[in-house]
């Protein structure tokens, strides 16, 4: 079980006393609905989902670092075959696998998750086929590991190949930025690389919760050495990153021989109590806070009612203005549970979706123009090997700072939203469990297109020669009179023109021919990459929808309940007379105080928790 440190392990359990007691005043309060969703968010603060992507390199030992931090040979580690669909582990009470078939952009029904066998989940991971040849999406696993306890969902990524240049990058930082974490792997076989470093740099600006793994440093002596040179480049990058050393092998070997000190020395201990003091507490921090905001919101309703009845119990001469109050709160909980913000919901997120459409039109229009002039003022046949990850990286900045922004107009919605109901954005989290499995297959196409081979070009030479007769004129001159042999440098002059124009042709054709080629490979890859990303953003936008749309309908619904209370309750107030209303009035005045007391110390905790992050 990961470890979140001392402070988030004490917010966490008094947000839990707060949330048992809160759970007994509502009930008290006649607001079974309250208590329910008090409950809840209780569940939800223990065993909530919190995933982290495990990225990197192809063949730096993904996987085997997913393996040794599950103590289970579960993802495929091959020394030739990659892992070709990601694969998710989460807790579950008996191991299990599912295979998720992959489907059409346009299939508007998904098909249903085929059960698979654990054992072969390595298998279906490298091969990214079910058994029946059913290509994959993702493989879905549960294990009852005491580390994935708390919630942690683990992500093993195929491997990107290129950094932040690779064809899959932006699909990956799309994923990065609705994870509550990552760890990007790379190994001890040599220094980060610039395009290492580049990944890093840009996977903590969109997760900021970070944690970089240097993996095989049983195979490497010098890793020592090599951990050093690391720490230096995310220094410099101005990445504040830790670096952890680990290696699976040991991890292994210390678990089936139950060697402590081995496994100590393997740095997997290092890396689970990380996890929990960096990642997992900052995810506790955020739990903690969103259920301080359900804890404020219930009380909020309860202290409403009965600080309304208790006004009307022991202030006659205000009964009048407290009865207007009910009726305007009543109105308003009509107001708020009628189609008008709904209507302004679908139609803010129709605009959005709009600005969607037009930002990726943009984005590909300028990313087409830059690469039509590089192909143009180039030669692919000589360059495409350096034009591909250009384009790669141009386009994975513009399709990940587009995604950024889709992203803030949905968290601005959802405080416009929240500030109807006297809320907050963050109690919505409208982003949270999107489906984090990034698009894999999107990649510019090899060019038919080469540079022409010394045959050819002396093959064309030939032709050039051939056209001006050179050869033939000469044997005939030689032949039939001697003396005319000065006509022959003239006739290798013109031989040698004709030539050299062939030549220049043809060199000149063929970089023509591989422009255009270019160009079409550019415009097609730049419009499966829009594809790619509008297909997720609508994923995120229909989703981001969906949870807020549904999460405020509740809102409406506990306002028109807690109406129906203070109403009842101002009534009951007003027909109680003597010792009855002054029995209950003393009554109605400690049950606010317990509750205000409650109202003061969540707003404590969520401070308190704000402070510390």
């Amino acid at each position: 079980m990961t470890t979140p440190t001392p402070r988030s392990a004490a917010e966490k359990a008094e947000m839990l006393r707060l949330l048992d007691t809160s759970i007994a005043e509502t009930r008290s309060a006649g607001r079974p609905d309250l208590a329910e969703k008090l409950i809840k968010c209780r569940r939800q603060l223990t065993t909530g989902a919190w995933h982290v992507l495990v990225a990197g390199e192809f063949k730096k030992g993904k996987s085997a670092l997913v393996n040794g931090l599950l103590g289970v040979p579960l993802c495929g580690v091959d020394a030739v075959a990659f892992t070709a669909v990601p694969t998710m582990v989460k807790h579950g009470p008996n191991a299990a696998a599912a295979l998720i078939p992959d489907s059409d952009e346009n299939t508007e029904v998904l098909p249903p998750p085929i059960k698979a066998d654990v054992k072969k989940v390595a298998e279906y991971g490298r091969t990214g086929l079910a058994d029946d040849g059913t290509r994959l999406r993702a493989i879905e696993a549960t294990l009852p590991r005491e580390l994935l306890a708390d919630g942690l969902i683990l992500v093993d990524t195929p491997g990107l190949g290129g950094g932040f240049a690779a064809a899959a990058a932006a699909a990956t930082m799309r994923a990065l930025a609705l994870a509550d974490g990552v760890i990007v792997v790379t190994d001890a076989s040599q220094e980060l690389t610039a395009a290492e470093v580049d990944f890093v740099k840009h996977a903590a600006d969109v997760c900021p919760n970070i944690i970089c793994v240097m993996t095989k440093t049983d195979f490497y002596p010098q890793w020592k050495k090599i951990l050093d040179i690391n720490k230096g480049h995310l220094a410099e990058a101005g990445i504040e990153a830790e670096i952890i050393a680990v290696s699976a092998v040991l991890r292994e070997h210390a678990l089936d021989t139950g060697d402590h000190a081995l496994n100590a020395e393997s740095g997997f201990p290092v890396l689970v109590e990380r996890l929990g003091s960096r990642l997992l507490a900052e995810h506790a921090a955020k739990s903690v806070l969103a259920a301080s905001g359900i804890v404020r919101n219930s009380l909020r309703q309860v202290a409403e009612t009965l600080s309304t009845e208790h006004a009307a119990l022991t202030k006659p001469e205000e009964r009048q203005a407290t009865m207007r109050k009910v009726q305007a709160n009543e109105q308003r909980a009509q107001a708020m549970s009628s189609s008008r913000w709904l209507n302004t919901i679908n139609d803010r997120y129709a605009d959005i979706q709009a600005k969607l459409d037009a930002d990726l039109t943009e984005v590909v229009r300028r990313l087409d123009g830059e690469a039509v002039r590089r192909i143009k003022e180039g030669d692919p046949t000589k360059e495409w090997s350096e034009i591909v990850p250009w384009l790669y990286k141009r386009t994975n900045e513009e399709m990940t700072d587009a995604n950024a922004r889709l992203i803030g107009q949905i968290d601005m919605l959802a405080g416009e939203v929240a500030e109807l109901f006297d809320s907050t954005a963050e109690d919505v989290d409208a982003a949270s469990g999107v489906d984090l499995v990034p698009a894999q297959d999107l990649k510019l196409e090899a060019l038919g297109s080469k540079k022409g081979s010394k045959l050819e070009v002396g093959m064309n030479a030939a032709r050039g020669w051939s056209l001006s007769s050179s050869v033939v004129t000469t044997l005939l001159v030689t032949t039939l009179n001697p003396g005319i042999f000065i006509a022959l440098p003239i006739t290798a002059v013109l031989g040698s023109v004709f030539a050299w124009r062939a030549v220049r042709s043809y060199k000149s054709t063929k970089v023509d021919a591989a422009r255009n080629e270019a160009q079409r490979a550019a415009t097609i890859y730049l419009t499966q990459a829009r594809a790619d990303a509008q297909r997720a953003s609508y994923d995120l936008i229909r989703h981001s929808r969906g949870r807020i749309r549904d999460y405020y309908l509740d809102q409406a619904a506990e306002m028109v309940s807690a109406a129906k209370h203070e109403q009842a309750a101002a009534a009951r107030a007003v027909q109680a007379e003597g010792q009855a209303a002054a029995t209950r009035g003393a009554a109605a005045k400690a049950e606010l105080d317990r509750v205000s007391a409650l109202l003061a110390e969540a707003d404590r905790v969520a401070d308190t928790t704000r402070r510390v992050r």
